[in-house]
């Protein structure tokens, strides 16, 4: 067997057995992750590399690592949710960093945490001016989270006393002209209302639909394919 065909079956193995160890690890976003995670994550895309082109690294071994890896990680994740004390010393713990207005420069020497990093990271918040912060609280994963002082919140419904109606989120009910029947059975409907709302905005045939969504207040909203939008645009012109 030649490198090339050696090097494309090692990086299919590769693939499947990095997808099988991410599934095992769980979900978490990019912006969650702490440092211990993104070293963890360095370190496994570095094994799976090394058993997808190293030739020289028995397959077995590579995986081996990784599964290893896995494993580690898995355990210290349980531990992590179990353990408080352990969870300060893996995933790190919150900083304040402002305090009423003033800035707490020890919190900020002990995190290697500098003013502009500070400054880019409020004005991303729309704040520039550090006196208008209650607390600011630099998080394990990097990110900073800010409560401005009352006078400098913003307006909502409850602080002007104003009544409001529930807002939830839509429903999917249809996407790229494939009917989600589950999340019609959730909403206690049925593909003969969807028909029936849909032939009332002329569309005849639910594969011309792109995306339909049903919002809390019984809303159904359409969107056609880009193909049926171009269409509709001629008719109307002709």
């Amino acid at each position: 067997m030649t490198d090339l065909a050696t090097i494309i079956l090692r990086s299919i193995a590769a693939f499947f057995v990095l997808l099988f160890v991410c599934r095992l690890m769980g979900k978490k976003l990019i912006s969650q992750l702490t440092f211990f995670d993104f070293a963890t994550g360095i370190t496994v895309g570095a094994l799976a590399a090394a058993m997808s082109i190293r030739v020289g690294v028995p397959v077995l071994h590579a995986a081996t690592g990784l599964i290893v890896w896995t494993v580690l990680t898995i355990l210290i994740d349980m531990t992590v949710l179990k353990s408080l004390p352990v969870r300060k010393i893996i995933d790190g713990e919150s900083t304040v960093i402002i305090q009423n207005g003033k800035l707490l420069e020890r919190n900020m020497i002990r995190n290697r945490y500098n003013l502009d990093d500070l400054m880019q990271q409020l004005r991303e918040r729309n704040i520039f001016d550090p006196s208008q912060v209650e607390f600011a609280v630099l998080e394990p994963n990097g990110e900073l989270s800010v409560l401005p002082k009352t006078q400098y919140q913003t307006l909502t419904a409850k602080t002007l006393n104003l009544s409001t109606s529930y807002q939830g989120m839509i429903t999917a009910l249809v996407k790229d002209g494939k009917i989600l029947d589950q999340n019609l059975l959730q909403n206690h409907l049925t593909r003969e209302w969807l028909f029936v709302e849909l032939k009332r905005r002329g569309i005849d045939d639910v594969t011309r639909v792109f995306y339909a969504a049903l919002d809390t207040s019984g809303n159904l909203f359409v969107d056609v394919k880009r193909e049926d939008e171009l269409n509709y645009v001629q008719e109307v012109e002709d």
